[in-house]
């Protein structure tokens, strides 16, 4: 199924990109990915190739034409993962999505947008179809129940789910729509045991998910929320970020606890798809009203 873009010059810059790796001119399949790479890459076709090259043989590899076949057959929801009830008493992990139009979100005011100690930037310059949050604090590093093999299943499930939404998306409506993604970094036991619970997350289990992952897919978030910041994270981030590209720090946006609120992040995405935490707590504070 080929996808109806709104902006005629999807049209010719996909083509060509197919036509160089290739791509049959029966088979429409990947349209959309084609045109997020592009759209990615400011328009830099041989970057597409080249990216679009290394999907093909990455999916081909790691046998995701299976896996985006289960998904569908059997119209699995997140929670329906292999190792997801496992890996949840490791980890909260919450994820919404949705193909239904949504308008850009508004812009922060100017305030949020100056601000030092949040690092807030401008809102998403498009349509938000769905929320992916990883609550780091709250890691239990005493689980045996997960292993990292089965850590990046779930997840490679994970990702190939994200992208059929955007997938579905852009054949819906002819336009690219995108995903938040929240780091939440509240921790009951503090500072200290976050940075223990983050290193074994990122060290254990991320790691061999990059490896999996890296390059099956565009890059598919517009704005990454890091929420519930710890004031000591300041001076971290300020020197974590010297070493990012500017095009990387531009999605980052960082924000303290008194600003992790439902308001807030709606600036960055659908109010429906606020992780439930963050909902919950809008609701007790208005039902405290």
């Amino acid at each position: 199924m080929s996808v109806p873009w709104k902006d005629a010059k999807f049209y010719a810059g996909v083509d060509r990109v197919r036509k160089a790796c290739g791509v049959s001119e029966a088979s429409r399949e990947d349209d959309a990915m084609i045109g997020m790479l592009l759209d990615r890459f400011k328009w830099d076709e041989e970057k597409a190739i080249e990216m679009y090259s290394k999907s093909l043989e990455r999916r081909s590899q790691l046998g995701l034409s299976a896996i985006r076949d289960h998904i569908t057959s059997e119209n699995l929801k997140v929670e329906d993962f292999p190792h997801h009830k496992e890996i949840n008493r490791l980890m909260p992990i919450y994820a919404s999505a949705s193909t239904a139009y949504q308008p850009p979100a508004p812009p922060p005011p100017p305030s949020a947008s100056s601000s030092s100690e949040d690092g807030a930037i401008s809102s998403t310059a498009g349509p938000v179809i769905g929320c992916y949050e990883m609550r780091y604090g709250q890691l239990d590093t005493e689980s045996e129940a997960i292993t990292p093999a089965q850590f990046t299943t779930y997840m490679i499930y994970v990702t190939q789910w994200r992208w059929m939404q955007c997938e579905a998306y852009a054949r819906k409506h002819g336009e690219l729509g995108f995903w938040s993604m929240v780091h939440d970094l509240s921790c009951p036991q503090g500072i200290l045991s976050l940075w223990s619970k983050g290193r074994t997350l990122l060290n254990k289990y991320m790691a061999p998910v990059e490896e999996a992952c890296g390059g099956l897919f565009p890059p598919m978030v517009q704005k990454i929320l890091v929420i519930n910041v710890p004031r000591l994270f300041s001076p971290v981030w300020s020197v974590v970020s010297m070493l990012l590209p500017q095009a990387h720090k531009d999605r980052i946006v960082l924000l303290s606890t008194s600003k992790s609120t439902a308001e807030e992040l709606s600036k960055y995405m659908p109010q429906e798809h606020l992780p439930p935490h963050i909902r919950d707590a809008a609701n007790a504070d208005g039902s405290n009203e």
